[in-house]
């Protein structure tokens, strides 16, 4: 994953969401999921209220809180059947969960696995 971000496959995306504000909120995070077929896509969330890009603002602010802004804790989605194709993904949440620093990089066997065990929060 450090490869990622020293080629800077991450840095165009995660830059065009502007990250940058005059008074930040509490909780402002920029979520990215990285896939070689696909690239990086990216977005930005922010919480209390919800808003930014992110589709279900809400619903991912919600699941963050439960795991009290551990992203190792998340609940994830009911279980379904996830293929055994392995094509690697890696989600990448960094920024603040209401004032506390949040670095998080978890690579999963594929897309299917990992929204079972993140939920809507990387689901962009």
């Amino acid at each position: 994953m450090a490869s990622l971000f020293a080629s800077g496959l991450l840095a165009a995306p995660l830059i065009a969401t502007g990250t940058a504000s005059a008074a930040p909120p509490e909780t402002d995070l920029v979520l990215a999921v990285y896939q070689e077929e696909t690239g990086v896509d990216s977005t930005r969330l922010t919480c209390d209220p919800a808003a930014g890009d992110h589709r279900a603002a809400q619903a991912a602010c919600g699941e963050i809180e439960a795991a009290d802004g551990d992203f190792t804790q998340l609940a994830g989605t009911e279980p379904q059947v996830c293929t055994f194709d392995y094509r690697p993904v890696t989600a990448v949440a960094f920024g603040s969960w209401r004032g506390t620093p949040v670095q998080y990089v978890q690579e999963f066997p594929n897309r299917c696995v990992m929204e079972q065990e993140t939920g809507t929060v990387f689901s962009f």
